[in-house]
Parts: structure tokens; sequence; C-alpha cells
């Protein structure tokens, strides 16, 4: 509550006030002096006063904005939308418009993705292509994109078979033709926090078809490689300073 002290001129908050004979006195807390209020005054800042109370009071009570719900499932037309990607000709395509290497948007009339340099016309399919238990799952996932646990055992033979980028890239493929997917999203996600967290995850495995019998073979036809070539060094060695 303020008043228009008398003596200073200035609204101020009274330091205290009484009444007499009927007459609101009020001290002003910034010159100290009294001022004594007329009756219609006096009900003017006793309205004042009470509406501003009220107003506190609705400040108070006002209601706290309700939280944003997000939705943790993949609503039923991104559920339709994977499996008819499953049903297509080529589950693993690029749409048109993306960079066929790197999912990058293609600009119009460019050559070459400005994003990872690939020019267009040098891409072959074949070399992106992922491999046929990689593909097998995919296509699993894809006919029940609302099964997280479908989505988490993709992702952990990925990341026993090295192929945790490929993974990664089909699940950008999925968001350059759905950007909203949830499921997309976090698989994507999923695959930076895996690659982060173990990096040998994008190391690719040695070929399915050289057995443990051709890798010991090949290491000792190098061993005897290198023992050959020891001896020889050694001989020319002796006749260029032995004794003639």
């Amino acid at each position: 509550m303020r008043f228009l002290c008398d003596v200073c001129e200035r609204l101020a908050p009274p330091a205290a006030f009484r009444v007499e004979l009927g007459v609101l006195v009020m001290t002003c807390a910034r010159c100290g002096k009294e001022s004594r209020a007329r009756p219609e005054e006096a009900l003017v800042v006793a309205v004042t006063q009470e509406s501003e109370s009220v107003a506190s009071v609705q400040q108070r009570l006002t209601p706290v904005p309700a939280l944003k719900v997000v939705t943790l499932r993949p609503s039923d037309e991104q559920v339709r939308g994977a499996a008819a990607m499953a049903r297509s000709e080529d589950p693993f395509a690029v749409p048109p418009g993306f960079c066929p290497k790197c999912i990058a948007v293609r600009r119009a009339g460019a050559e070459s993705c400005a994003a990872c340099g690939l020019v267009y016309a040098n891409f072959s399919p074949e070399e992106q292509r992922p491999s046929e238990d990689l593909q097998a799952a995919w296509l699993s996932v894809l006919g029940r994109w609302d099964d997280r646990d479908a989505h988490d055992r993709l992702l952990s033979l990925a990341v026993g078979r090295g192929e945790l980028a490929m993974a990664g890239r089909l699940y950008r493929i999925r968001l350059a033709q759905a950007p909203e997917d949830l499921y997309a999203q976090r698989g994507r996600d999923e695959v930076v926090r895996l690659a982060s967290a173990s990096p040998v995850a994008f190391a690719p495995t040695s070929p399915a078809g050289l057995s443990s019998r051709t890798q010991l073979v090949v290491a000792i036809i190098f061993f005897l490689f290198l023992l050959v070539s020891a001896l020889l060094i050694f001989r020319q060695f002796r006749l260029t300073f032995g004794r003639p």
C-alpha cells in the first residue's frame, strides 16, 4: 500500500498509521512526516489495498502449465510404414534426394556429396550392402517395428559382427523416409552411444571363409619367409666383410 505524502509529495508506503476521530493519519516512510487523509481518500486506500491482496492471491493460485507429454512408442503409422519398407522391392535402398553413401541431403544438380565427398557416378550399391545375417535381422525388425527387444537384438548382432556402422546406416535410411520415427531416432542414438563406448565395434571382422587352419598356414609361411630373408642378409654380410 502506498499513499501520496502531503509534505514530500511522493508516493511512499506508510511507516505507521492510526485513526484519530475517524480520520486516517499515516506517517511517511520517506520523510517521517504525518499526513491526514480525508474520508474519501481513506476509502480509496482501503480499496487499493484490498485489490492488491486479491491480485497476490490470484497469482499464487495460477495453475502450473501442464507438462508436455512425449510418447515413448512409435505411432501406428510409423509401424505400418516400417512394415511396408520390409515388403518393398529393395528395403536397403536410399530414398531419392539423399546421398547413397552417408544419407546426407543431396543438393540439386550437385555431382558429389558435400558431406562425404562421394562422386555419385562412382557409387556402387554393393559396397554399402550389409551382410546376409544383418539383412535378415533388419527385415525382422522392420516387420516388428514396435518391438524394442528386436531393435536391441539387431544392435547386439551388429556389435558382434563389427557392423555397427552399417546398422547406423540402416537407421539413417529409415529416418530419411520418416524423420519423426521415434524408434529410428533411438536406434541411431544407440549406435552412436555404442560406438563411443567401444570404438572397436566399427572395425570389420575377419572374413568368414578364412578358417583358423588357413590362418595358421599363412602365419607359418610368413615366418619361413622372414627366416629365409634373414639368412640371405647374413650370407651377403659375410661375403661383403669376410676374408677373401
